[in-house]
């Protein structure tokens, strides 16, 4: 199998799009440096450059289809491995096509590969509008934490400014360790590496737990 592997940048997925133009070859699969491939794969390893990136950027920007960049960065918050051969396809697609809109063509699979993926994370956006439960810190800040199957943080984030208004909260996808905070004025997304993150609730929200509690037994 022919696999590209990059830093999983967004720059880096263009560097792959211009390097597969650039060496006459389409790889199978593409991953980020953290994926361990088989020794019998055809790995080639391509480092991120901004000025190729950028030459595929104007490409992209030149082509029929609208805002095909823009739906790729959506495609990589994916929770799927294989988000970046989907997105990779896609774009390539476009660039071969740059002359017609292809993006409600989905007779072709690399289409419909790449809006289902769009499909799945906005519907787990919506999903999770609704279902997002905010506990009281003793800070006086509405905490909520979640396991989502795509990366989502960011684009939850308008709608609970727009719901919460004036009020600080943070939004916690414990399983990538991403955190949305909003401080009442200004938000911003995080990612917390490596680092643990430790919240104290408030006397009132311990008390509504232990009702809860008593309530399921």
């Amino acid at each position: 199998m022919n696999i590209f592997t990059f830093d999983g940048s967004e720059k880096g997925l263009l560097t792959c799009i211009f390097e597969s133009y650039a060496k006459k070859t389409i790889p199978d699969r593409l991953y980020d440096d953290g994926v361990q491939c088989s020794l019998v794969d055809l790995i080639t390893e391509i480092k991120t450059d901004e000025e190729k990136a950028d030459r595929v950027y104007k490409c992209l920007l030149k082509a029929k289809t609208p805002y095909a960049f823009h739906d790729a960065k959506i495609t990589l918050r994916s929770g799927e491995e294989d988000k970046y051969s989907v997105a990779f396809n896609y774009l390539k697609f476009v660039i071969d096509n740059k002359d017609i809109d292809v993006s409600k063509n989905y007779a072709y699979s690399c289409v419909l590969d790449f809006y289902d993926r769009i499909k799945k994370i906005f519907n787990e956006v919506h999903r999770f509008k609704g279902m997002l439960r905010f506990s009281e810190t003793v800070n006086n800040f509405f905490y909520a934490q979640y396991s989502p199957d795509n990366d989502i943080t960011e684009l939850l984030m308008p709608h609970f400014k727009a719901r919460y208004k004036n009020q600080a909260f943070i939004i916690h996808d414990v399983k990538r360790n991403v955190l949305g905070l909003y401080d009442g004025k200004v938000s911003k997304t995080v990612n917390g590496g490596d680092n643990k993150v430790t919240i104290y609730f408030s006397e009132e929200e311990k008390n509504f737990r232990e009702l809860w509690k008593t309530y399921y037994k």
